[in-house]
């Protein structure tokens, strides 16, 4: 949507909306009517339905004025340009189709980028869903577009519908948590200025899109929670600007593509609750700056612990039913940040690393369900309040700290 705000090109749009408007007026009077007329009909089927005529009127308004690119209101001062913002009638037709209302600060016929919608209010915060800004530094101040859409956990029931197109400012576009049903349009390709996209938590079906690659600028893409078919895109590997990707539990299947280890930048990457075929790429090793790693379900071939190797500023790592056929690198020393690591459901052996026992910021251990040998570390951080061993292969004594006190350890065999 684009609001024009200065007057200076008024009177020349005013002038041009008046010829439209006279122009449709005489293409559709009665009397050219009559006489392009190819011959009379009976009195029951020759009366012109109103609404019909009135219908017709209005769509070749619409097109007329999206001709001269006419999609701006002047509301300064008094003065209003009739306005069929592309915009307004988007947001109109979505809200409609699913039954919502707008702000009642939004004037959603007229002059929708105006008080909350260009004001310093953050769009993720809970006073206003659903939820538009506005960026008005167009055309040296004089030119508005909507670019933020935010209809967030407000039990939504449809599709997504094909008008979102007419917003193509968008970069930022939030959907997450209704039940939306139907696919993820291809369209969505074309909103190449968008950087946050979720759409995760709904009842959304089919491919997801290869279009989504094309999204250069996106920094965080949310499709979890879904019911998609088929395996990630390997356009995803183009995505060489996004930080956070959430694709879990999301019904996806076949291989992991090797593209994703393209995305440097990537921080946060949860892969779990799908069926995956092993093994993990070993390229994977080039993500170095993740701090959040979840993969999870493997349905098959074998994967090492090789490729976390320069992963060392992971906080969080999930590596549950991987087929993970390994013993835990005694380097563990150097995951300074680690606080959450679950192995668990794998085929991992050898002992447990008394350097992973140490780490002063790690809380949670799950590494049970696997082949593990030997004793138990000696030592552990005053942090380390939470481990799963069970179902293993440990022997030998108790070391004195499995009495500390509100210490969760679980050891069955």
């Amino acid at each position: 949507m684009a609001v024009h705000k200065s007057h200076a090109s008024w009177l020349r749009n005013a002038g041009s909306v008046f010829s439209c408007i006279l122009s449709l007026l005489l293409f559709l009077s009665p009397e050219r009517a009559k006489a392009q007329a190819p011959a009379p009909q009976p009195q029951s089927q020759a009366r012109a339905d109103p609404v019909e005529g009135e219908a017709l009127f209005v769509f070749w308004l619409v097109v007329c004025l999206t001709d001269l690119n006419i999609r701006s209101c002047f509301g300064s001062d008094g003065i209003w340009l009739l306005c069929l913002s592309l915009g307004a009638l988007a947001l109109n037709t979505i809200f409609g189709r699913w039954g919502l209302k707008a702000q009642s600060t939004w004037n959603i016929s007229g002059e929708l980028c105006n008080g909350v919608a260009i004001d310093s209010t953050i769009l993720d915060g809970d006073i206003f869903n659903p939820g538009i800004k506005c960026d008005c530094s167009y055309n040296n101040g004089t030119i508005c577009h909507i670019d933020q859409l935010r209809i967030f956990n407000l039990d939504v029931v449809g599709t997504i519908p094909e008008e979102l197109q007419d917003l193509p400012y968008l970069w930022n576009l939030n959907f997450w948590k209704n039940y939306l049903t139907g696919s993820v349009p291809a369209f969505f390709g074309n909103f190449t200025r968008m950087q946050y996209l979720s759409v995760g938590n709904n009842a959304l079906s089919g491919p997801i899109p290869k279009e989504l690659g094309n999204l250069q600028r996106l920094i965080s893409l949310g499709l979890s929670n879904n019911n998609f078919s088929g395996s990630i895109p390997p356009e995803f590997g183009n995505l060489t600007s996004i930080q956070r990707l959430y694709v879990d539990s999301s019904g996806l299947r076949g291989e992991l593509p090797p593209t994703l280890s393209n995305l440097k930048t990537l921080s946060t990457l949860r892969l779990q609750g799908n069926s995956f075929e092993g093994p993990i790429p070993a390229s994977f090793s080039s993500l170095n700056q993740l701090t959040e790693l979840r993969i999870g379900d493997i349905i098959n071939g074998s994967s090492s612990l090789e490729f976390i190797r320069d992963m060392t500023s992971l906080s969080t790592l999930v590596l549950r039913n991987c087929k993970i056929s390994d013993a835990i690198p005694s380097n563990f020393s150097h995951y300074t940040s680690l606080q959450q690591l679950d192995l668990s459901f794998n085929n991992i052996t050898g002992e447990v690393p008394q350097s992973l026992f140490s780490l002063s910021s790690l809380a949670y251990v799950f590494l049970g369900n696997n082949s593990l040998s030997g004793n138990l570390p000696a030592q552990k951080s005053n942090a380390l309040m939470n481990i799963d061993l069970s179902y293993n292969q440990l022997s030998g004594t108790f070391p004195s700290w499995v009495s500390q006190r509100n210490l969760q350890l679980y050891v069955e065999t």
